[in-house]
């Protein structure tokens, strides 16, 4: 009896398979590439304290603030119809302009509530909006100005500007 145990405990052990290895070797090497991409995208690294992602804004040759809008943070300002205003992230930047709701890529011209807008995109990192207002305007118009650093798309820093008669 026990010798039919024995035989069929060793039926049921089996050697292990050359493809179970390289199997697991396969799904090692998968979860170490993955953990080394996901270490190095980011996700708070924090470059606006090291001097980089910081939105200076200048209207007029003038600093709006002394301090530059720093990433999660935002500006409000108003500017009068014919102002320009630019803006520097410091690093490169992506650019989104929105004019009433809708998004538009930087470099581009809008004609909106009466105002010629135009965004020109100057280096990697900077911007600058151009206003025209040819009448008085019915109402303020409202513009956003949107920059998400292209080294950590989580740095990411709002200007919200008012155009004015």
């Amino acid at each position: 009896m026990f010798a039919a145990w024995k035989k069929m405990a060793k039926s049921q052990t089996r050697e292990p398979s050359p493809r179970n290895g390289k199997r697991r070797l396969g799904m090692a090497t998968a979860s170490l590439t993955t953990a080394l991409i996901l270490a190095g995208c980011g996700g708070g690294g924090s470059y606006g304290s090291s001097g980089g992602f910081d939105i200076g804004v200048t209207v007029g040759g003038q600093f709006v603030s002394d301090t530059p809008v720093a990433p999660g943070g935002s500006i409000d300002l108003a500017i009068h119809a014919g102002q320009s205003v630019s803006l520097d992230a410091g690093e490169p930047a992506i650019w989104t302009l929105f004019v009433g709701g809708t998004a538009v890529s930087g470099g581009t011209q809008v004609y909106y509530a009466g105002v010629d807008i135009t965004a020109t995109t100057v280096s990697q990192s900077g911007l600058v909006v151009d206003t025209y207002a040819a009448n008085p305007l019915q109402a303020s118009v409202p513009i956003t100005l949107v920059a998400t650093s292209t080294y950590d798309s989580a740095q990411v820093a709002t200007v919200n500007l008012l155009i004015t008669n």
